[in-house]
């Protein structure tokens, strides 16, 4: 497949040829300028090349449920974005999470949007495509519909449906609970490439707890289930705590899910945000995030790539190509709520305006130029001390959220 860069001018007489030969990417890069631009294509490819695949995907290698599959329009963005990031310093969103509903079946202890405002009407389908469109005009390459649960909406199918699949791959994390095998068939004729279902531990009972819902640990099961025989990429999401870690819940979560044939796993830190948001005593300490990597780099060798097991812990830490990602709220990705709220990701409830009322170009541009966001750091902000002293600590007990950026900064001054 034949890359072409028409989006940037500095990359105009750039082509890259991308080919699948089995489990590796052959590559080849034409043009005047491939001596300057080769090193970092290989780069790239490279650390694909190492790691390998988690499936064969209608023809092509997809090495992440969050990554185009290569060879792919998709990863051809994807390229492009990183070109414009790393050689122009033209700051482009790659992906984006959307709250397609606040509503949701379950009452989890650790829900990151607990709290969030319902004051406004929720987005239309309107607002959303909208919303779409004007970031994959910007380059996006992943679009994640969120809430609540994603799946209460009667029409996720005609959203899913908005993102094209030659410029994005398009995922949704839920619940499970109605994840039907009908359900399943309607999403993948939809365009939908993966589903991420959160799991937040191996043990049924826990994870009912956690979730405060009876049967949803079944429901999870049957989701995967419904979701790999209509043929869709599936994923768990989980999170990790000092306590889960030193327990070696990982590794048991690891062994269901080999059990399940999922692809790939998620393990976010446990981050004070939403329900959590003032208790700071949640936060993981750099030694279990150190532990919980090695962990995982174990477990990959041990299930051979599949599930693969990608780590929050590892994203934001300096070894190999995570040091390329670090923290990717309003410099990779931003996120937009149930009720058109516009902030850095999911965990950071600081709003910096309303998609209804201000474009998502000039939203984008005024979170990459705030102090806070305009450079790229590779802890997670949500985690950081000085960070949450700034902006999280501020933000009264009661107040509404996500808390408007501009009250933070006059609070501040």
């Amino acid at each position: 497949m034949l890359y072409t860069f028409e989006n940037t001018p500095q990359l105009a007489a750039l082509r890259v040829e991308t080919e699948r030969v089995g489990d590796r990417i052959e590559f080849e890069v034409l043009g005047p300028e491939r001596d300057l631009y080769a090193p970092l294509i290989e780069l790239y490819y490279d650390w694909f090349n190492r790691v390998g695949p988690i499936a064969v995907h209608e023809g092509r290698n997809v090495y992440s449920l969050y990554l185009p599959p290569i060879p792919s329009g998709g990863d051809a963005r994807l390229l492009e974005g990183i070109f414009r990031d790393k050689l122009f310093n033209l700051r482009t969103p790659r992906a984006v999470t959307i709250a397609v509903t606040h509503d949701c079946q379950c009452r989890c202890i650790h829900c990151s949007a607990e709290d969030f405002s319902e004051s406004a009407e929720p987005l239309s389908r309107d607002d959303i495509e909208k919303v779409v469109s004007a970031g994959l005009a910007m380059g996006m390459t992943n679009v994640t519909f969120t809430g609540g649960e994603p799946l209460l909406r009667e029409d996720l199918e005609q959203l899913i449906a908005s993102v094209p699949e030659a410029q994005a791959v398009s995922k949704i994390f839920t619940n499970g609970a109605l994840l039907s095998p009908e359900r399943a068939v309607s999403l993948k004729s939809a365009g939908l490439q993966a589903v991420k279902l959160s799991l937040d531990s191996a043990d049924p009972f826990k994870h009912d707890r956690l979730r405060q819902r009876h049967g949803s640990f079944q429901e999870v099961e049957q989701g995967v289930s419904s979701a790999l025989e209509a043929g869709l990429l599936v994923g768990l999401s989980t999170y990790a705590t000092n306590e889960s870690v030193k327990e070696g819940g990982l590794g048991h979560l690891a062994s269901l899910a080999a059990e399940w044939d999922v692809h790939e796993i998620s393990v976010f830190d446990v981050i004070p945000t939403g329900r959590l948001l003032h208790d700071d005593e949640a936060l993981m300490d750099e030694l279990t995030r150190k532990d919980l990597m090695e962990q995982a780099v174990t477990l990959n060798r041990e299930f051979r790539g599949r599930p693969r097991i990608v780590t929050q812990s590892w994203t934001n830490s300096p070894s190999g190509f995570a040091a390329y990602f670090g923290c990717l709220a309003g410099t990779y990705q931003f996120h937009v709520t149930a009720y058109g709220e516009f902030t850095p990701c999911d965990f950071t409830p600081i709003s910096f305006g309303n998609v209804r009322t201000e474009s998502i170009e000039h939203l984008w541009n005024k979170l990459a130029a705030h102090p806070a966001f305009c450079d790229h750091r590779r802890e997670c902000r949500m985690q950081s001390t000085s960070f949450r002293e700034q902006y999280i600590q501020p933000i009264p007990e009661k107040a509404p959220l996500p808390y408007p950026i501009e009250k933070l900064d006059a609070e501040s001054t």
